[in-house]
């Protein structure tokens, strides 16, 4: 009797042929589960502040691209669609980080600066944030490997037909909003209308018609550093006598 020796890949084929997933209630339940301590799979990839709705349907336009035929495929296109909804965030979050160190830096750098251009605005907040945005990069370029990754042992799983190409995967997202919630924006709220806990940290957006002062904490600072310039200036005054007399007593007369 001979035992035909399959490949790796012909023989997950076949395995996959045989299984149709859970086909109960509780069953389905518990599949939704999988992996969720790494959240991977369903809703547990979707954060409290992003849109089931969405993510529903980029979900929706994957699958119905790719259309899997087994569970072998299903499992390497929900990799996909999560990988594709994380690179969104990260996406996202990487602009964020630019705005918010813009925002927290904007009066330093109009003191040190003056008015810069957007180039040189864009190279002092990388130089701000470097550690910040290097973070989001190696998780966005990771998040990219196991798309790809998953795409191509899907293309060698099925086979050329009936697989989208990869230039045209983009056209999947056209028209889908970002991942979060639409909220209202948050209405701005004047500096000189802030209680004094919330004006103790933070300081009055510059305005160039104006002279900037600075916040309490600059205040505090500045007040640090003069006190320590004074007492340093004292101790040299102390020792700078006594370093001459220690010098005249050693000092051997001419004349000796």
């Amino acid at each position: 009797m001979s035992h035909e020796k399959l490949s790796r890949a012909e023989q997950s084929r076949r395995n996959g042929s045989l299984s149709q997933g859970p086909v109960t209630d509780a069953g389905r339940a518990r599949s939704a589960l999988n992996r969720t301590s790494h959240g991977m799979y369903s809703c547990r990839v979707v954060l409290e502040h992003e849109s089931q709705e969405i993510f529903d349907i980029l979900s929706s336009n994957y699958h119905e691209a790719f259309q899997p035929q087994d569970q072998f495929e299903i499992d390497l296109l929900e990799n996909m669609i999560n990988a594709r909804w994380k690179i969104r965030r990260l996406e996202a979050a990487h602009t964020a980080e630019m705005n918010l160190t813009i925002a927290e830096h904007h009066v330093d750098i109009h003191y040190k600066f003056g008015k810069v251009d957007s180039a040189t605005q864009s190279a002092l907040t990388f130089r701000a944030s470097a550690k910040n945005l290097e973070v989001l990069e190696n998780h966005l370029e990771r998040q990219q490997r196991i798309f790809l990754r998953s795409y191509r042992a899907l293309r060698t799983h099925r086979g050329a037909r009936n697989l989208p190409p990869q230039e045209q995967l983009s056209n999947l997202e056209t028209g889908i909003p970002t991942n979060q919630n639409v909220e209202p924006p948050r209405e701005h709220v004047p500096y000189d209308q802030l209680s004094e806990g919330e004006k103790f940290w933070f300081e009055p957006s510059f305005d160039p018609g104006k002279p900037s002062e600075p916040g309490l904490l600059r205040k505090i600072a500045i007040v640090v550093v003069l006190w320590f310039s004074a007492i340093a200036s004292a101790l040299r005054r102390n020792l700078r006598p006594s370093l001459e007399r220690s010098q005249s007593t050693h000092a051997t007369p001419a004349s000796l």
